[in-house]
Order: C-alpha cells, then sequence, then structure tokens
C-alpha cells in the first residue's frame, strides 16, 4: 500500500472477516494500531457468521449492528450413520435428489481441484445409464484453476425440467450466491492450513468443518428460495463434535509467516514480538528467522537495483 499510515482514507471495511486467515489477523492488527492515531477512521468489520462479541472486545468495545438479510425455510436432514467414503454418499444423494425431487439446482461442497474432477467424471458415468424419460442433470464444477468461461456456467440458467449440480469448495459458502440452488449436499469437511511445528512445513488437510460453516452451508438455498440441505455427518456430530467456529489460521506453529508478514510490512523491528510458549518447537527462534528475513530482503534489494 502506497500509505501505509491511511492518513487520507476515512472508512476501512474488513469483509468476511470469519475466514480469520493469517493475512486478515494480522491486518486488524495493523488497524486497530493505526486507529489509534486516526481518531477520525472508521472500520467497518462485516461477516454472516461472525462471532461478533470477540470482534468488539478486541476493538475495545466496538458497537454491533445485526442486519437481518433475507431468508427462506430450509429443511436440514441428517444422516443416522455417515459413510466410510463421503464422496460416494454425495454423489448419490444428488442422483436421488435428481430422481425424485422437483425442479431446483443442487450444490454439494467438496474439497479441491481432484474432488471435483472426480465427483464430475463419476456423475457423468452413472447418469448415462438413466432412463431417457428422466431429464438432463447438468454438472457445473467451480475451482480457482478453472477457466473463467467456465465458472461462468455455474451462474447460467437451468433449462426447465433439468437439474444442475455444482460442484464447489467453501468457496460457496459466502463469496457468492448461485441463484436457483435449492438443495444442498454438505459432507462436513473442508480443506486447512496446518503447520508442522517441528519441521515449518505448510499442507493442507481435510478436517471437519465448524457449526458455523455448517450454518452457512445450510443457508445457501435460502437466500433467494425455500430449499433443503442434506448434511451427509449426524445430528450428534453436529451438536456434540463439530467445533462452534472455525479454528483460525494464526496459531503459534504458523508464527513464523506471520512475523515475515509484519517484517515486509516494516511493522516489526528487530526486537521481534511475543510468541506463546510452543514457538521453541519450530526449526529455528523467531530472532534468527528474522536476521535471515533481513539478508533475504537485502538480498532483493541489490538485485532490483
Amino acid at each position: 500500500m502506497s500509505e501505509p499510515d491511511l492518513a487520507s482514507y476515512s472508512v476501512v471495511m474488513l469483509d468476511e472477516a470469519h475466514e480469520r486467515t493469517i493475512s486478515t489477523d494480522v491486518l486488524f492488527g495493523l488497524l486497530k494500531d493505526i486507529a489509534q492515531f486516526l481518531p477520525d477512521l472508521k472500520l467497518l468489520i462485516s461477516s454472516a457468521t461472525l462471532d461478533a462479541e470477540k470482534f468488539s472486545d478486541y476493538f475495545d468495545s466496538a458497537p454491533i449492528f445485526k442486519i437481518p438479510g433475507r431468508r427462506y425455510p430450509v429443511e436440514i436432514y441428517h444422516t443416522k450413520e455417515p459413510g466410510a467414503d463421503y464422496l460416494e454418499a454425495a454423489i448419490v444423494t444428488a442422483l436421488q435428489i435428481h430422481v425424485t425431487e422437483p425442479a431446483g439446482d443442487i450444490l454439494i461442497f467438496l474439497n479441491g481441484q481432484e474432488e471435483i474432477e472426480t465427483s464430475e467424471e463419476m456423475i457423468k458415468q452413472r447418469t448415462r445409464g438413466l432412463c431417457p424419460k428422466i431429464a438432463e442433470l447438468i454438472v457445473c464444477p467451480i475451482y480457482a484453476n478453472l477457466p473463467t468461461e467456465l465458472q461462468a456456467k455455474v451462474f447460467e440458467y437451468t433449462p426447465e425440467g433439468a437439474h444442475k449440480v455444482v460442484l464447489a469448495t467453501n468457496i460457496a459458502e459466502t463469496s457468492f450466491t448461485i441463484d436457483g440452488i435449492v438443495y444442498v449436499i454438505d459432507p462436513g469437511f473442508c480443506k486447512m492450513k496446518s503447520c508442522n511445528p517441528r519441521t515449518g512445513m505448510e499442507s493442507l488437510t481435510v478436517t471437519p468443518i465448524s457449526k458455523a460453516s455448517a450454518m452457512q452451508r445450510a443457508g445457501r438455498p435460502g437466500r433467494t428460495g425455500p430449499g433443503k440441505c442434506y448434511r451427509l455427518y449426524s445430528a450428534h456430530n453436529y451438536y456434540h463434535e463439530l467445533e462452534d467456529n472455525t479454528v483460525p489460521e494464526m496459531q503459534p506453529e504458523a508464527i513464523l509467516k506471520a512475523l515475515e508478514l509484519l517484517y515486509a510490512l516494516s511493522a516489526l523491528d528487530k526486537s521481534g514480538t511475543s510468541v506463546r510458549m510452543r514457538s521453541y518447537q519450530l526449526p529455528l527462534c523467531f530472532l534468527l528467522e528474522i536476521q535471515s528475513f533481513t539478508v533475504r530482503r537485502t538480498k532483493r534489494s541489490m538485485l532490483r537495483k
């Protein structure tokens, strides 16, 4: 940003605050610090699933405004016994909806491009053997690496009598609304970043979603009309095993990434910052890491010259 002190800004809005990535959490801290020197700066923090009280406390008891959205009734169904293969269960559920339920598009939440492509191929293979009298089932995948023109197909009108099934990651929870979605299939999983504290290596792992994410998914059909949500996990799983909110990325084992980001923003000095007790497990202490950042940054500056 060309103006790090935000002197010419009057309002800053942070949307989707519930995602709690390292970048957004660092941004919260920087903006809180800047706001202390700019009393007229207004910070607006918004989210459909936000733990509002926690953020209000962090920003010095900031007022909370609850804005009701346009909601329609959504029936929620839980499976009695979760299957071992949630991908298979999701596809079977989608085909049952296609054959037995009235018109309306289907949204399945999956975990990344590989699962989406696998599911797309499985659905196409199984619909080839359906009775010719059964309407068409249009498969529309959407993920980051898909060409833009193919991503746009999820928003196209579904022909009368047909069903469209959208295969998406958890980006479909909040980032966009697809008109026509009546049925949601929620396997109950998402991919989250995790970091091995002893090696410092990051990876994406499939983990159970939170209650907040589950409610967000169930609300997707309720934005444009009544709908149904099929959860491929039991009510007991939902009420007794899922966390209330998504675990933030800013965990002790990810502190080095945050330090590097802060240092790149010139928001961290040589004395570093306090870290939590588990930081001793990291491959290098944070002060040595900061020194290595300095070396790398100096080399980059020399190369640019």
